[in-house]
């Protein structure tokens, strides 16, 4: 019986932690950051963004991001309960500098109560941790 439940533990854990890394292309980036920012996930959208370690240094940087990200995603949430929510989400080819370590996805919102659908353009970077928000 312990096996069984160390067994269970562990897979949990690793269940986990795979769901908190980093999207490994581009579009599942993109697709991910526009579902949490619609569902209102603030803690799923900030864990996205990248911050150079000279951005973590400056005082009081993060936090104030942190607040100002809460706030535009409180907004986009209503946005999506005002138009019924989501329908579908669309990703498009990322168009990716020289390099391929910056990629820019147009992403198409369509909303159940709109005709007009929202179009965006995600900027994302390639870290160590997956593709991330670049801001």
């Amino acid at each position: 019986m312990k096996k069984i439940f160390s067994l269970l533990t562990g897979l949990c854990i690793l269940l986990a932690l795979a769901a908190c890394g980093g999207a490994s292309t581009p579009e599942a980036a993109a697709k991910k950051y526009t579902e949490a920012v619609y569902a209102g996930d603030s803690e799923t959208v900030i864990s996205m963004i990248y911050l150079s370690e000279q951005d973590k240094k400056k005082a009081g940087l993060p936090e104030m991001l942190s607040g100002k990200i809460k706030a535009e995603i409180a907004h986009r949430k209503e946005f999506a309960v005002k138009n019924g929510g989501i329908k579908e989400i669309s990703v498009g080819e990322p168009k990716y500098d020289n390099d391929k370590k910056f990629a820019n996805v147009p992403v198409t919102v369509t909303f159940k109560k709109s005709e007009k659908p929202k179009e965006e353009h995600i900027r994302l970077i390639k870290t160590d941790d997956g593709w991330k928000l670049k801001i």
